[in-house]
C-alpha cells in the first residue's frame, strides 16, 4: 500500500479526476447532455399551421350573450321566466349587436375595435365544460382534468415541441392571479416544461415592461445603485474566486488583470433596478457567475446521482442554466422602450386603461419574435353576478384595443399566420339575470375564439339555443378544443404521451376529437 505522501506518475494518473476514464466519461456524458436537451426543438407528428400560441386568458368568465353570441330571441323574450325556472328572469344584451367585416360575423359594440379584425376571428359558439365553478372550470381550461394536478396545455406544447430560443423560457404566463401555478404547472412532466410567471404593467410598482420603459427614458442623478461596494470586497471576490476553481497557485494573468464586476456593473448601470427584479447580478460578472453556478450544479448533480431519479432537483439545474442565460436576451426583449409612439397607441399604452393590457399584448409579441412556444396573458375579474352594464363595459374596454391592436401587429409583421392567438373564459353566463342586473355560470354553453395560426378567419362554428342556455349545434368540448389546439400545432393530441404511475397521460386524457371544420 502506498504511503500517503507517495505521489508518483502511476497513482497520480489514478487519482487526479479520478484518472483517464474518468475525463473521457465526463467528456462523452457532456456530449449527451447536450443531445438530451429537454428544450431542443422537435419535430411535430406532422407539418404544422402554427408555430406558438398566444392565450388571452380572461378569468372569472366573461359573458358569450354580451360580447360574441347574438341571441335576438333572448332580447324580445327579456323578463319572462328562464330556461329552468327560479327567480331569475331572462336578460337581453343591453348592447347592439352588429354584423362585421366582410364575413359579417355578428359582435357587440363592446368591442368597437376588435370588431375590425372580424374577418380574422374564427368563433366557437358550441363551447361547453364540466363544472360550473372557477377554479375547476380554471384548471380544466388549462390542463385537461377539473379534479386532479395535471399538466397545462403550455407545458405540453413545449414537452412537444421544445423552444426556439434557449436563452428564454418557452412558456412564459404574464401577470397570474394569486394562487394560480397550478393552471400553469408542469405537474408530472420535467419541471422545465412549467411556465415562468412574469408581471407586465400596472401592478406592483409598475411591473416588468413599465419599469424597463421608465428606467431607460428618465434620467435618474444621484442614484445610489447597488454594485459589487454592497457585497464582497476585492480580495474576498479573489478568494472565492481561487476556491472555486481550484486554483493552488493563483489566477491566470487574465482574470488578474480584470477588474471584478465593473464591466458587468457598467453595462447595467443606467438600469433601475425594479425593472427586472433579480435577473441581473450586480455583485457578479458572467464569468464569476458561472464559477458560482458550477458550484452550486456540481452539489445538485452530486445528489442527483446519490439519490437517483429527483424531478426537483432535475428541475433546478435546468432552471439555474435557464436564469443564467436569460440576463443575456431577457432584458432586452421585455424592454419596450425602443417601440415607436406610433406601436404604443396601437396596443392602448397611453396611460388609460388599455395601459395594462396593452403592455401585456405587446410583451407578448415581442417574446413570440423571439422564439418563446407559448405565452399565456392574463385578464382577471370577469366574474360578473352584478353591475352587468358597468362593470362589463369596463373590462371590455380594457382588452379591446390592445387585442385589436395585437392582431393588427402580427399581420403587419407577417407573424399571425405562423401565431395561434386564442381568447377565452373558463364558462360563459346564464341568458337569465342574477342580483338583477349581473348573470350567473353557465358552463353548458359560451363563446371562445382563435386567429391566424391556421384558422379559418371570418368564420363561426357551432351555436347554443335561442337564449344561450347550452350548445346545442358543433358542440366542443374543452377535450375537443385542446385536440384541435394541439392539431393546429402539428402535435396529434393522442400521440403526445407521457408514462406516469403506469399508464400514458395526454392532455385530453382519453377523449377528445379535433374540429377540422375550423382549420384553413
Amino acid at each position: 500500500m502506498s504511503e500517503p505522501n507517495d505521489l508518483s506518475r502511476r497513482n497520480a494518473l489514478k487519482a487526479v479526476s479520478s484518472g483517464f476514464g474518468y475525463l473521457a466519461f465526463a467528456a462523452l456524458a457532456t456530449e449527451q447532455a447536450r443531445a438530451s436537451n429537454p428544450l431542443e426543438v422537435k419535430e411535430p407528428h406532422f407539418e404544422s399551421k402554427a408555430k406558438r400560441v398566444i392565450f388571452l386568458s380572461m378569468r372569472g368568465a366573461p359573458s358569450h350573450v354580451d360580447t360574441f353570441d347574438y341571441k335576438p330571441q333572448l332580447t324580445q323574450d327579456t323578463g319572462k321566466v328562464g330556461k329552468y325556472g327560479g327567480t331569475g328572469r331572462l336578460l337581453g344584451s343591453p348592447w347592439e349587436f352588429r354584423q362585421r367585416g366582410d364575413s359579417g360575423l355578428w359582435i357587440s359594440d363592446l368591442f368597437p375595435e376588435l370588431s375590425k379584425q372580424a374577418d380574422e376571428l374564427c368563433l366557437l359558439r358550441g363551447m361547453h365544460c364540466d363544472q360550473p365553478n372557477h377554479p375547476q372550470a380554471t384548471t380544466q381550461t388549462h390542463t385537461g382534468n377539473f379534479q386532479f394536478p395535471r399538466p397545462s396545455m403550455g407545458a405540453w406544447t413545449l414537452y412537444g415541441l421544445g423552444t426556439e430560443n434557449e436563452n428564454l423560457p418557452g412558456f412564459i404566463v404574464l401577470n397570474p392571479s394569486p394562487g394560480d401555478s397550478g393552471n400553469y404547472a408542469s405537474s408530472f412532466l420535467p419541471a422545465i416544461y412549467q411556465g415562468t410567471k412574469m408581471k407586465a404593467g400596472g401592478r406592483s410598482r409598475g411591473g416588468f415592461a413599465q419599469n424597463m420603459m421608465r428606467a431607460n427614458t428618465s434620467n435618474q442623478p444621484g442614484r445610489t445603485r447597488r454594485g459589487m461596494q454592497s457585497g464582497m470586497n476585492g480580495d474576498r471576490r479573489r478568494r472565492y474566486a481561487e476556491s472555486r476553481m481550484g486554483m493552488s497557485g493563483g489566477m491566470d494573468a487574465s482574470m488578474q488583470q480584470r477588474p471584478f464586476g465593473r464591466p458587468f456593473r457598467d453595462q447595467f448601470a443606467g438600469r433601475d433596478d425594479s425593472a427586472i427584479p433579480n435577473l441581473t447580478n450586480r455583485m457578479l460578472d458572467p464569468d464569476l457567475q458561472r464559477i458560482q453556478l458550477d458550484l452550486i450544479q456540481n452539489l445538485n448533480q452530486n445528489k442527483l446521482d446519490r439519490d437517483g431519479h429527483q424531478p426537483q432537483v432535475e428541475g433546478m439545474i435546468e432552471s439555474f442554466e435557464l436564469a443564467y442565460r436569460m440576463q443575456s436576451e431577457m432584458p432586452e426583449a421585455i424592454d419596450l422602450s425602443d417601440e415607436s409612439q406610433d406601436t404604443l397607441e396601437l396596443y392602448g399604452i397611453n396611460g388609460s386603461g388599455t395601459d395594462d393590457f396593452g403592455r401585456q399584448c405587446l410583451m407578448a409579441r415581442r417574446l413570440a419574435e423571439r422564439g418563446v412556444r407559448f405565452i399565456e396573458c392574463v385578464s382577471p375579474g370577469w366574474d360578473h353576478h352584478r353591475n352587468l352594464r358597468d362593470e362589463m363595459d369596463d373590462h371590455c374596454s380594457q382588452i379591446d384595443q390592445p387585442i385589436a391592436g395585437l392582431l393588427q401587429d402580427l399581420k403587419q409583421r407577417g407573424l399571425l399566420d405562423e401565431t395561434l392567438v386564442i381568447w377565452a373564459g373558463e364558462f360563459g353566463r346564464t341568458p337569465h339575470a342574477q342580483n338583477g342586473d349581473g348573470r350567473d355560470h353557465n358552463n353548458k354553453g359560451y363563446t371562445t375564439w382563435m386567429a391566424g395560426g391556421g384558422v379559418r378567419g371570418g368564420f363561426s362554428y357551432g351555436a347554443t339555443d335561442e337564449h344561450g342556455y347550452e350548445a346545442v349545434e358543433g358542440k366542443c368540448h374543452i377535450h375537443d378544443w385542446h385536440a384541435t389546439i394541439l392539431h393546429l400545432l402539428g402535435l396529434d393530441h393522442e400521440k403526445l404521451t407521457y408514462r406516469y404511475a403506469g399508464r400514458d397521460f395526454r392532455l385530453t386524457d382519453v377523449y377528445g376529437s379535433v374540429i377540422s371544420e375550423i382549420v384553413g
